[in-house]
């Protein structure tokens, strides 16, 4: 997978999810996209953390700590947003 710049169907997939809402802990995601009648294939949590990472590496997505140290996921805000 090295050089990889095109974005495959689950990354996709996780970009929507996350257009729809606010933000959404890993969690909320993995079931968002086991509901999703588009994916044929069975995602685990590690899997998902794992392409959010890659989609923050490609910055698309942001990470964002809560107050009591949980995580949610965000589409990046442009500069205009800040």
């Amino acid at each position: 997978m090295e050089g990889r710049t095109r974005m495959d169907e689950i990354e996709r997939i996780i970009l929507h999810k996350l257009s729809l809402y606010e933000s959404l802990t890993p969690i909320e995601l993995w079931y968002e996209i086991g509901e999703d009648p588009a994916l044929e294939e069975t995602l685990t949590k590690e899997e998902i953390s794992s392409r959010l990472e890659s989609l923050r590496a490609q910055g698309l997505v942001e990470r964002l700590t809560e107050a009591e140290g949980g995580i949610r996921w965000a589409l990046k805000r442009g500069d205009a947003n800040q």
